[in-house]
């Protein structure tokens, strides 16, 4: 089972894709709001409110699956550079398992939040109206549980490198 399984390329893909058009989305946004105050005096009410809790919310952790995949993740060398390739996958292995801890309490408790968001149809209040953002608390837990699946599958890789039972 190798981390550039289908399974988890699609999904995480997808996600990393929407995370683009969210890009696209904000520099849009910021654009025509920036040109309508500037030139007609017309701001977009809300702009500020939408970028951060739509827009940045989404180009931030939608695509961890596919940063992770890559292995775009920042990784310090110093320690580990003489090592042998078993032994590094078998210390990648242990630190993935306690990364992928640490990933599942932020999924849980993402998700208790988004549902708490939800039930209470949070909305945060703009310059002239209110704007309803509970939508864009589901993105974290999503974000982070396709990166806990690919974790998942690292893991296993890892291990089965430390073992012998595949190459490097």
């Amino acid at each position: 089972m190798r981390p550039d399984h289908w399974s988890i390329q699609i999904p995480s893909n997808i996600l990393a894709y929407i995370g683009g058009i969210f890009i696209v989305l904000l520099m849009v946004q910021v654009v025509l709001d920036v040109a309508g105050r500037e030139i007609f005096g017309l701001p977009i009410d809300g702009t500020l409110e939408i970028v951060s809790f739509y827009y940045m919310v989404g180009v931030t952790f939608l695509p961890l699956a596919y940063v992770s995949h890559g292995e775009g993740h920042i990784m310090v060398e110093m320690f580990t550079r003489k090592l042998s390739r078993p032994r590094l996958a078998g210390l990648e292995a242990v630190i993935g398992i306690l990364c992928f801890a640490l990933v599942v309490v932020l999924v849980i408790q993402s998700w208790d939040a988004a549902l708490h968001s939800y039930e209470t149809v949070e909305m945060w209040e703009t310059s002239d109206d209110l704007i309803t953002i509970w939508p864009s608390r589901f993105v974290l837990p999503i974000g982070t549980f396709m990166m806990g699946v690919y974790m998942v599958y690292r893991i296993v890789d890892d291990i089965l490198i430390a073992l012998g039972k595949r190459d490097g």
